[in-house]
């Protein structure tokens, strides 16, 4: 289902999908765009906090340490209302891990989760660096296969081959889309 308010972000969650499919990732079909704002800490603290969960098997505390809000959306197979009520149970863990990589370091920044399906997220994107106290992310979906999928069916069919291009995508999509 295609967009349907008139949201700003959303024709530039629009060009980040269409962007993607142009470079071969054909199967991207959604793109949620969200603001990071840290809620308080430093990275030492937060990454000491998301390590200690990691190692204890434990869900990262990215609620305590970041507000996250979607401000754009596009996908050709459900709507933001649906996007947003699911957003908890499609991050997956380990993109929940690079929360703060994806706040604290500079871009690009890209980390995937190569066994997400369905409605679950693939990768999660840092276009820009931090403006205003906070980060702007792009989480995409290929809800017809995980990104171990495109191992074969893309352009050097080695992971991280697959992932440079990705990134190389990233870059010159940040250089042409401004999301502030």
């Amino acid at each position: 289902m295609n967009k349907t308010s008139t949201r700003t972000a959303d024709g530039a969650a629009e060009h980040i999908v269409r962007h993607f499919q142009s470079k071969g990732f054909t199967g991207i079909t959604e793109a949620l765009i969200i603001q990071i704002r840290l809620r308080g800490g430093d990275r030492a603290e937060v990454e000491s906090a998301f390590e200690a969960a990691h190692e204890q098997d434990r869900t990262p505390p990215v609620q305590k340490y970041f507000e996250i809000h979607p401000i754009g959306y596009f996908s050709d197979f459900r709507s933001f209302d649906e996007a947003k009520s699911a957003i908890n149970s499609d991050v997956t863990v380990s993109l929940r891990s690079e929360v703060p990589r994806v706040f604290f370091d500079p871009a690009p920044v890209v980390a995937e989760d190569p066994l997400a399906s369905g409605t679950k997220y693939d990768a999660i994107l840092k276009l820009r660096d931090n403006a205003g106290g906070y980060a702007i992310a792009i989480l995409m979906n290929d809800p017809d296969a995980s990104f171990l999928d495109y191992v074969g069916t893309h352009p050097g069919s080695d992971w991280k081959k697959i992932m440079g291009e990705f990134e190389i995508a990233s870059a010159s999509l940040g250089e042409e889309i401004d999301l502030h």
